[in-house]
């Protein structure tokens, strides 16, 4: 089945369409990535600007056309940090999902770690022995550590690079 996974960060959103088959090792066959900045689009309140709200909502209307050119039987969408932790997240979802079609799903940022363990665990395998991983993205740090599939510990902390970034030109601004 080929099947588009569309990653919404505080950076970059990432349409990775990939041929999947139940016991097999999905197979990317196309990428579409644009950088959106939404961390840069959030007010001083904490939600994000109509302009990163237009920004998103435009990306997924064009991951949705680029899905269905590349023939995706089904796309599934995921926000991580910005997000999120925006003031007005539940508008921001329904604004891209009216718009365009798109139901984007808010992962927990104990999710976004435990998750980003698995993908380091099922790359490097079981005689990686045991795994710490740090996933540091625009607007949050996940930390996960183990010896299984599942990650012993997972955690997630809101400092990502472009989240510091834009608190430190805030603060020398005022």
């Amino acid at each position: 089945m080929r099947l588009g996974v569309l990653d919404i960060g505080s950076n970059t959103g990432h349409l990775l369409v990939v041929d999947a088959h139940g016991g097999a090792a999905p197979l990317p066959a196309f990428s579409h990535k644009q950088p959106l900045r939404l961390a840069e689009h959030l007010d001083e309140h904490g939600a994000v600007t109509q302009v990163g709200i237009d920004a998103l909502t435009d990306f997924c209307a064009s991951a949705v056309r680029v899905a269905e050119d590349k023939g995706c039987a089904d796309m599934l969408g995921f926000a991580t940090s910005a997000v999120r932790d925006a003031v007005n997240s539940d508008d921001v979802l329904e604004h891209v999902n009216r718009v365009a079609g798109v139901n984007l799903a808010v992962l927990s940022g104990e999710d976004e770690a435990r998750l980003t363990f698995l993908a380091v665990r099922r790359w490097f395998g079981w005689s990686a022995g045991r795994l710490a991983v740090f996933d540091i993205g625009g607007g949050s740090l996940e930390i996960a550590g183990g010896s299984d599939e599942a990650p012993d510990v997972a955690r997630s902390l809101p400092l990502g690079a472009a989240r510091l970034a834009c608190t430190t030109v805030r603060r020398r601004a005022s």
